[in-house]
């Protein structure tokens, strides 16, 4: 039914409602529509949860935020203990390229939020950077919840 993904396999809750096809978001609590974009999410969220280790309490999914007088959603944004922005992830369906476009949208989010470490992922290739003020560092992986927090 849709792209196999380069993440870990994951078991996800999928049902038939309403007239679509749903997924269970372990986070949300709820069921939401599986589009191809939220079928990278549920897969982002998985890993960070389960491989990772970072906790579904930090986790924020479709956070709203102000972003030049207009109201925008990032798709995963991490807290760390203290509940700071750690880790600001944008995903994208898997047929959408990772261009210059979709780094542009994650940097007008980095704006507001002003996390150290952003990811942007259609699934197929991941874009990790660490931010220090000016600086960036791509890295190779996510790094794990032990390793920032």
């Amino acid at each position: 039914m849709f792209t196999p993904l380069n993440f870990p396999e994951i078991k996800l809750n999928i049902r038939e409602a309403k007239g679509q096809t749903q997924v269970f978001d372990i986070i949300r609590r709820s069921y939401v529509a599986l589009t191809p974009e939220e079928w990278v999410r549920q897969h982002v969220i998985h890993f960070l949860k389960f491989e990772k280790k970072y906790p579904a309490g930090l986790m924020d999914i479709e956070k709203q935020i102000s972003l030049f007088n207009t109201t925008k959603r990032v798709d995963i944004l991490v807290r760390d203990t203290t509940l700071k922005p750690l880790l600001l992830i944008e995903c994208k369906a898997p047929e959408v390229e990772l261009t210059q476009t979709e780094i542009n949208q994650l940097a007008r989010y980095q704006i507001t939020i002003k996390a150290p470490y952003c990811m942007l992922t259609n699934g197929m290739q991941h874009v990790v950077m660490k931010l220090k003020g000016d600086e960036v560092t791509f890295l190779k992986e996510l790094p794990a919840c032990t390793e920032v927090i």
